[in-house]
């Protein structure tokens, strides 16, 4: 005869709703307007490149591991840290019109800073930051809070800009800005706006003849308008003789 199948006791308690883990504790929360699109603000949180140009005054350098259309992750270190590296993971969630930005190894590993969007207009953006930091002491949360909150305004004032000015060259808009350059003793009439995102080139040339945009450090040959540095971006239209 077939062995009988062995009775299972069946645990018949009803399951607890689900919740979601618990991050650490909210420190601070960061609130302004931007005057750009919510397109724009996403284009900008994708672009890890950036960090270490346009916020020089904050990242020492940028090295990324992974990227891709749902986020990235880097090694970074700030300017008067330098020697104390993080790396940080920014994961984007476009359907809660939020992304989370954690530091997953080095100091501050755990940090969870959420920043969500609400359109506001086509070119008006709503932006609140929540800063959660764990093993923060309760008589430093105030001063601790304050550092993020003076930092975060100073970021979001640079890409602003940033994201203004990509705006313009996204709409076909942007003002023609030729640039006269002093090289080799000639001066030389080149393009003024960056052929990788439309940055603001600067009008002086460097030691080796060649002119960096601020936003993402691309480098530009000022006689010919190569790219340099590997990468295959040129001028256009090339530098010309005055």
């Amino acid at each position: 005869m077939p062995e009988r199948s062995r009775r299972v006791t069946v645990d018949r308690t009803p399951a607890r709703p689900y919740t979601r883990p618990v991050g650490p504790a909210p420190i601070a929360v960061y609130r302004r307007t931007i005057a750009a699109s919510v397109a724009r603000v996403w284009e900008n949180v994708l672009d890890w490149e950036h960090l270490p140009w346009l916020h020089r005054t904050t990242f020492a350098f940028v090295d990324a591991r992974a990227s891709g259309p749902d986020g990235w992750t880097a090694e970074t270190a700030l300017v008067w840290d330098p020697a104390h590296p993080v790396v940080v993971e920014v994961t984007l969630d476009r359907a809660e019109l939020c992304y989370h930005t954690r530091t997953i190894a080095g100091p501050g590993t755990g940090t969870d800073i959420v920043t969500r969007l609400t359109p506001l207009a086509w070119d008006r953006t709503g932006i609140e930051v929540t800063f959660g930091v764990p093993d923060v002491p309760p008589d430093a949360v105030e001063r601790v809070g304050r550092v993020y909150t003076t930092l975060y305004a100073r970021l979001w004032d640079e890409d602003e800009g940033m994201m203004q000015r990509r705006q313009a060259v996204v709409d076909g808009v942007l003002p023609t800005e030729p640039l006269a350059l002093a090289v080799d003793g000639h001066t030389l009439e080149a393009s003024g706006v960056c052929p990788h995102r439309g940055g603001p080139l600067p009008d002086c040339v460097d030691g080796d003849g060649c002119i960096t945009c601020p936003w993402h450090g691309y480098r530009f040959d000022a006689r010919t308008g190569a790219g340099v540095g590997g990468h295959a971006l040129r001028l256009a239209p090339s530098p010309t003789r005055r």
